[in-house]
């Protein structure tokens, strides 16, 4: 979990404060869930973690999503990082570059 855990905290762009702030819990536990230790957080901190990352506290356990059709962890990561740059574009350019999908699925 540990690496996963650090894996989501740079894919957000945030800091460790930061994360154990929106948590509500300290900067140490945080380092002791990524650190050499590596220690499991509670299942309540797990679910804090997991909202606060946008991810399902399975994903920060097995690195799979239950909900998720990919098996592969590179193509979760691959999602996850298109979903994160298609939620951060404005809502014109969220309309073209879906009609680009469609149009490019239909083309196969």
């Amino acid at each position: 979990m540990g690496d996963r855990l650090r894996e989501q905290i740079e894919f957000c762009g945030l800091l460790d404060k930061e994360v154990a702030a929106r948590a509500g819990i300290t900067k140490r536990a945080i380092d002791s869930y990524v650190g050499s230790e590596s220690c499991m957080p509670s299942a309540e901190v797990a679910v804090r973690l997991a909202k606060v990352l946008g991810v399902s506290v399975e994903y920060l356990v097995t690195g799979e999503d239950g909900n998720s059709s990919f098996s592969n962890h590179d193509s979760d990561k691959n999602v996850r990082l298109l979903m994160k740059i298609f939620s951060e574009l404005p809502d014109r350019e969220q309309k073209l570059l879906v009609s680009f999908a469609k149009t490019m699925k239909e083309s196969i």
